[in-house]
């Protein structure tokens, strides 16, 4: 077997709204940061077999298919984590990307499929419900399609994408 790292630089887009507020309305700013990136941990496939995926969930639980084997090296699967502040009643869209591409370290490329999020999927609306000085964590997992080793040689693989939190 050929161990693979999977590392996953995601970019947030911080999006931002000035309406017009009278005097004693709350701010309508929203703001987000990311403060855990999306990574899948270490993985490798069974030698001579085309591949499969993994799949981390928006909890953080990681899954594979087909001939990937999931390892314990030391590169700890996650979810990404936003934290977006925004005070109450506020309606919020997400959007982001149906597939990206990640690049090898080592040559070849991988397709990382963004998940949804823990308040929906891509197009999905939520409404903030906590104060104005409280935040939301919202939590995203995401598939990579892993091919043969010949075509996803062993190495760290890297690409980023945008999540947008749309305020309306």
């Amino acid at each position: 077997m050929s161990g693979k790292k999977i590392y996953i630089l995601v970019t947030i887009l911080f999006v931002s709204y000035m309406g017009y507020c009278q005097p004693g309305l709350p701010q309508r700013t929203i703001s987000v940061a990311a403060t855990q990136m999306l990574g899948f941990g270490d993985i490798t496939i069974i030698a001579g077999s085309s591949g499969g995926t993994v799949t981390v969930d928006y909890n953080g639980l990681r899954t594979p298919t087909g001939s990937v084997v999931l390892l314990n090296m030391g590169h700890i699967p996650q979810q990404a984590i936003y934290e977006i502040k925004l005070c109450p009643g506020r309606l919020i869209t997400i959007s982001y990307p149906s597939e990206v591409t990640l690049t090898g370290s080592n040559g070849g490329t991988m397709k990382l499929h963004p998940g949804s999020t823990s308040v929906g999927g891509n197009g999905d609306t939520f409404i903030s419900n906590k104060g104005c000085d409280d935040r939301h964590y919202i939590m995203q997992g995401g598939t990579l399609d892993v091919g043969s080793i010949s075509a996803n040689p062993g190495g760290r693989y890297t690409g980023s994408f945008v999540i947008s939190f749309i305020q309306q």
